[in-house]
């Protein structure tokens, strides 16, 4: 027997509420399993988080790991959406699966890549999934400056010195009476100018402790950086995916609540920690992943482009694509390091050029129509044969019927006839549920409204964004192998993939990526 496990999420109350709930989407899910011949091993939830990425769905990936862990048939979930907001971690973790022999299924869409239609589905699902996100990420970002603006405390983390006054429904940050003295004698040593680690110590040594717990040097330096002290709240700081800080120009910030230290002594007391900070200087660890590792050929000598270290002539310390055909005891071959990084944003930029447009778009909306409609013949053709088929089983099963009323207790073979009522029976309630199934399905759309621009410029910016490893993965999910010559790049993608392209698969490079400019002179041809 097949086996499957289910996975359902919702990102708010609210959602759970208004939209499909938990429980219903887990009802659908097993259906989807009875309709499939699976049994469902276990039932994975995430309550309350958001599915733009992976960090902090605990059920999300408990669920994979446990696909890793046992051989599991089927990955059911509601829909795209609920498996991943953001279109590469759609096609990363459904490649994930893939490897493992483990099927995504999703009730509001196919997205079987192995055929065409699926593949252009599943890249255009993701994307359209990523823009209704975005554009909750924008009302919900509107909605918090606005309620923080009118004073109100938006939820997370109450930072020591505050407490929550409830307002009705809402709350209100207020100075907390036993906290709020500590913060500002933090803030009063600061400002005569004690580091971090001298006010711990003397916060310490006094009593006065962070909510029981003695203070750590982190903790301090936390507070005397934290605009909130300064009646600020910030919000979209930090990218959700990767966790790192967003430029400032980009933090939204209101003044929202009592501050408990003045913001001119608050700024002072960033300059004073800001001089006594040991200077970065220039260098650093290398980048540690690339875009098109493991995809390059030379094109010389046909080895495998490896990561190679090497200095450049003022000293500085890249990373390259070498040939490394000599350390396979074969002659060094001609072929020239290339810049890792360098090539990697080049290539990237030439190949989203040319597959990634409004002409390829435009296809893939006709094409995801197309599928509609051919969903609704094939729904109805498929329907006529399961009510057949659910006909067919009653009738045989009224016989059985007939016969045990004809002779009661005296029907020849009983102990058969009652198996075979019982074969029946479990017959037509698998039929029923592939019939409910089948009527619940929501419908696919038969024309698109999607302007293409818009999703040309979506997918671009999406695909530009990710950082290198996710690149990777987006690119190697057509891309067959990339061969490197002096003067150009062949590329071999999937023949599926090239989705209304009208261009040879081949980029020639007006870019020059070398180390050793002076050896690279002259117009590509």
């Amino acid at each position: 027997m097949k086996r499957a496990v289910i996975y359902a999420r919702v990102s708010s109350r609210k959602q759970a509420d208004d939209g499909i709930s938990m429980d219903a989407q887990i009802e659908q899910c097993e259906a989807r399993a009875a309709a499939l011949g699976a049994q469902v091993l276990r039932v994975f939830r995430d309550d309350g988080v958001s599915g733009r990425s992976t960090k902090g769905r605990t059920g999300f990936l408990a669920a994979v790991a446990y696909c890793e862990a046992a051989p599991v048939d089927f990955f059911i979930t509601w829909s795209t959406s609920r498996f991943a907001r953001n279109a590469i971690d759609l096609w990363v973790h459904q490649d994930q699966l893939k490897a493992l022999g483990t099927r995504l299924e999703c009730l509001n869409a196919d997205i079987d890549d192995d055929t065409d239609a699926g593949f252009i589905n599943r890249v255009f699902m993701g994307a359209m999934d990523q823009m209704v996100s975005r554009q909750i990420s924008r009302d919900t970002l509107r909605s918090m400056k606005k309620s923080a603006e009118d004073g109100f405390f938006t939820g997370g983390h109450v930072p020591f010195g505050y407490l929550v006054q409830q307002e009705g429904k809402r709350g209100k940050l207020a100075p907390h009476p036993d906290e709020a003295p500590v913060v500002r004698k933090a803030f009063e040593l600061a400002l005569s100018g004690l580091g971090g680690l001298a006010i711990m110590q003397q916060l310490n040594s006094c009593g006065q402790l962070r909510r029981g717990e003695r203070w750590k040097k982190t903790s301090m330096l936390y507070v005397l950086r934290n605009e909130v002290y300064a009646g600020v709240r910030t919000f979209n700081r930090r990218n959700k995916k990767t966790g790192q800080e967003k430029p400032r120009d980009q933090w939204v910030q209101v003044e929202s609540h009592e501050p408990l230290v003045a913001r001119a002594d608050f700024e002072k007391v960033q300059i004073m920690m800001n001089d006594r900070a040991p200077k970065v200087t220039q260098g650093g660890t290398p980048r540690s992943g690339f875009v098109f590792s493991g995809l390059l050929a030379c094109g010389i000598c046909g080895n495998p482009l490896q990561i190679v270290n090497g200095t450049s002539r003022s000293g500085a310390l890249y990373n390259y694509y070498g040939c490394c055909s000599h350390k396979k005891g074969a002659p060094r071959c001609l072929f020239k390091n290339a810049r890792a990084d360098l090539f990697d944003d080049w290539l990237v930029g030439e190949i989203v050029a040319k597959l990634v447009t409004v002409e390829a778009m435009e296809h893939a909306v006709q094409e995801v129509s197309d599928m509609g409609s051919r969903w609704a013949q094939e729904r109805a053709a498929q329907r006529t044969l399961l009510v057949k088929e659910l006909r067919d089983l009653e009738s045989r099963r009224s016989n059985l019927y007939d016969l045990l009323e004809t002779h009661g207790k005296d029907t020849p073979d009983l102990a058969d006839i009652r198996d075979r009522l019982k074969l029946r029976n479990a017959e037509i309630r698998a039929v029923e549920a592939r019939l409910e199934l089948l009527e619940d399905e929501p419908a696919r759309a038969k024309a698109l409204k999607i302007e293409p621009g818009l999703a040309v410029e979506v997918m671009r910016e999406v695909v530009m964004a990710g950082d290198a490893q996710k690149k990777r993965a987006f690119m190697g999910a057509f891309l067959e192998n990339i061969t490197v010559h002096l003067d150009r790049v062949a590329v071999a993608y999937r023949s599926e993939a090239l989705v209304g392209l009208g261009h040879p698969a081949g980029v020639r490079n007006g870019v020059f990526w070398l180390p050793d400019l002076d050896s690279n002179q002259g117009p590509a041809d």
